[in-house]
């Protein structure tokens, strides 16, 4: 519906407001004049607005260098450009309001890991603020014209002092993510290397009409942990471990009781570190999804999460209460799975329906396929019509497939209160120990040609929430590949 604007009004859309994380106007605290309106621009760069490469300590002002550019570039109608072969660091930084917006990364983009410099801001919920966040725009491109994923279009969270704080649970907040779009519609992402998040890679929060394309997202221990040798930052992670802490009591008695000869902090080190564990790094999802209309395809995930993951819009939703009408397909992952939730039942009635997963290989996935349902007393919740097609899962760390309850813990849960789906459900001592969540219910669930290379154990698990209240949920068009017959 059209409504007649005031002359103050039009000038206001004309004037899109962006702010910077860091709670600053990022237009007013521009270092150097804005570029020229001039019609022959054809775009501008970040250190028209005072960017400085190569150099750690212009971090702050590379951040709002970023959100003044992008109020400007939007102005102009012309694309923003990180120029190629430079290296930007910067701090999380928020673009609010803009409208048709081309953001170019030609170069790279890397985060500074300063636990005490990096923002905290209300306008970031209280947590470290992404390194990109859109909040409330329209029409958005964050795009690269490198001719590869390592000549640039890079976006580095050097995420490895993150993952060890997390760990050891020396953080005041959640870490930042790379990405964050909240209540913003008309989004493409493309062309772009998301390496080593601190947290979430990309994470599309109450949205509308979005492509993500040609998208590589890769955690990588090795490299990390190779530059904090170069740069002499291993000190740091072994003061963080002699830190005068002591594990919570449920690690502590599985230490007791299987590791009583080893220091916790050695076992810890040689466990997450040398072994490679699938829970370190924790909580590096490639791409979280709630809105509607979504499209992710021809994209590239190596993780230790969750890979794709559409889940329920949080509180406050605008664009939409339930999440839905995604197709993800043409992806080659390594992660934790491909997985729905987890969905807990809420007044507001928490949904994810209408999601197609298809044409999709996964290698050494925790879980291939994991539908998972959370805790909760209160309201309903609905997991419907999810499709999974021509899906290939090789050589699974866990199950295969898995619809119920969530099983997963790490550090700084109350294990009492989250253990509703033991780790080793239904093998081990607690076998029987997996409350099924009746007050979400999963339906109409198809398991289309899923391949499955030498399991580890049988093709899948579906709990008790699969048959109540559940209406359809075929598990077995599963191939199993293995030599050998599935264990029990």
């Amino acid at each position: 519906m059209s409504v007649p604007l005031s002359l103050a009004a039009l000038l206001l859309l004309l004037l899109a407001r962006t702010t910077s994380a860091i709670g600053t106007s990022a237009a007013s605290s521009s270092p150097s004049p804005s570029p020229s309106t001039s019609t022959s621009t054809t775009s501008i760069s970040i250190e028209d607005f005072g960017a400085v490469a190569g150099d750690a300590s212009r971090a702050l002002e590379n951040s709002e260098a970023l959100a003044a550019g992008a109020a400007r570039a939007a102005e102009l109608g012309v694309p923003l450009v990180v120029p190629a072969a430079k290296k930007f660091f910067v701090f999380g930084t928020y673009i609010s309001e803009v409208e048709n917006l081309v953001l170019s990364i030609d170069g790279i983009i890397e985060g500074v890991p300063d636990f005490e410099k990096w923002p905290i801001t209300e306008a970031c919920h209280g947590h470290y603020c992404p390194m990109l966040g859109f909040y409330k725009c329209r029409n958005v491109t964050v795009t690269s014209s490198a001719p590869s994923w390592d000549a640039g279009g890079i976006i580095d969270g050097r995420g490895y002092e993150w993952w060890w704080s997390e760990i050891l649970q020396t953080l005041p907040c959640q870490r930042p993510k790379i990405m964050h779009w909240k209540y913003t519609t008309g989004i493409v992402i493309e062309k772009l290397h998301l390496r080593n998040s601190p947290f979430w890679n990309i994470d599309l929060d109450d949205v509308s009409n979005v492509v993500v394309r040609h998208v590589q997202v890769e955690t990588d221990l090795d490299s990390q942990r190779k530059m904090m040798r170069k740069h002499g930052r291993t000190s740091h992670i072994k003061d963080l471990l002699s830190l005068d802490r002591t594990p919570d009591a449920a690690l502590k008695a599985k230490l007791d009781q299987s590791q009583s000869t080893v220091n916790w902090r050695d076992w810890l080190a040689r466990t997450l570190i040398d072994l490679h564990v699938p829970t370190f790094p924790l909580n590096t999802d490639g791409i979280d999804v709630k809105g509607t209309n979504i499209h992710i395809h021809d994209c590239k995930i190596r993780n230790f999460d969750d890979i794709v993951v559409p889940k329920p819009c949080d509180t406050n939703c605008k664009l939409g209460n339930c999440t839905q009408d995604i197709l993800v397909e043409n992806i080659e992952a390594q992660g934790v799975g491909l997985s729905i939730g987890s969905v807990s039942p809420s007044p507001r009635h928490n949904c994810v329906k209408n999601v197609t997963f298809r044409n999709i290989k996964l290698s050494y996935p925790a879980k291939g396929v994991y539908i998972k349902s959370d805790p909760g007393d209160r309201g309903s919740g609905e997991i419907s019509s999810i499709r999974f097609e021509n899906i290939n899962i090789f050589r699974p760390l866990w199950w295969s497939v898995w619809i119920g309850p969530q099983q997963q813990h790490q550090p700084g849960w109350n294990w009492t209160e989250h253990e509703e789906c033991a780790l080793d459900f239904p093998l081990g001592s607690s076998k029987g120990h997996c409350m099924a969540q009746k007050l979400v219910e999963i339906s109409d669930i198809y398991l289309k040609d899923v391949a499955i290379d030498t399991p580890l154990l049988s093709p899948g698990v579906c709990t008790r929430a699969c048959v109540v209240p559940s209406r359809s949920v075929p598990c077995m068009p599963a191939n199993d590949k293995s030599d050998q017959p599935p264990r029990p």
